[in-house]
C-alpha cells in the first residue's frame, strides 16, 4: 500500500506569516506551486495561501481597499490577514488513496503532510496523478517520462 511518504513533494516550501502578497506570488510563480503553508514564529502550520487566495485579492485595487484595512496596499498585506486558518492535513503514513477521498470530499487540490507537528511535506492532486500514471505505465509496460 503506498502512504503519502511515498507520493508527497518535500521538501515543502513554506512561507512565514509576515510574508507579503506579493512575495508569495512571486514564490508561487518561481517554484511553480499553487499553495504555501505558512508557518509562524514557531515553525508550526498557522495556515494555507493558495494561489486562487492570492489572485481573488489582488484582482481588484476597489476590493482590495474595502476588504481590507484602508491603510495597508495590498503590496503590503502580510499573507497572516487572508490564509485559510484552519488547514487541512494529512500524516505522511496515510494511504494514498485515503488523501484522494479527502481532497474530492473537500474539494480542494492538496494539503500539508504534517508529522510531530512539523510540516514535513505537501500533497497534492498532482502528484496522486504522477503516481497514477506510474502505475498505470508499469501494468502496461509502457515509458512512463514522470
Amino acid at each position: 500500500m503506498d502512504t503519502v511518504r511515498d507520493w508527497m513533494s518535500r521538501p515543502p516550501i513554506c512561507i512565514s506569516e509576515s510574508t507579503t502578497l506579493p512575495e508569495a506570488r512571486r514564490l508561487m510563480q518561481r517554484r511553480r506551486v499553487r499553495r504555501l503553508p505558512v508557518l509562524d514564529s514557531d515553525g508550526r502550520l498557522a495556515g494555507i495561501v493558495t494561489e486562487g487566495d492570492i489572485n481573488r485579492i489582488s484582482d481588484s485595487q476597489v476590493h482590495d481597499m474595502r476588504q481590507y484595512n484602508l491603510y495597508h496596499r495590498v503590496v503590503d498585506l502580510p499573507v497572516r490577514d487572508f490564509m485559510t486558518r484552519t488547514v487541512i492535513t494529512v500524516g505522511p503514513d496515510e494511504p494514498v488513496i485515503a488523501v484522494a477521498q479527502l481532497l474530492l470530499r473537500h474539494c480542494i487540490g492538496g494539503v500539508p503532510v504534517v508529522e510531530d507537528e512539523q510540516v514535513v511535506g505537501v500533497i497534492t492532486e498532482s502528484d496522486l496523478f504522477r503516481r497514477m500514471v506510474q502505475q498505470e505505465a508499469r501494468e502496461w509496460g509502457v515509458g512512463s517520462e514522470t
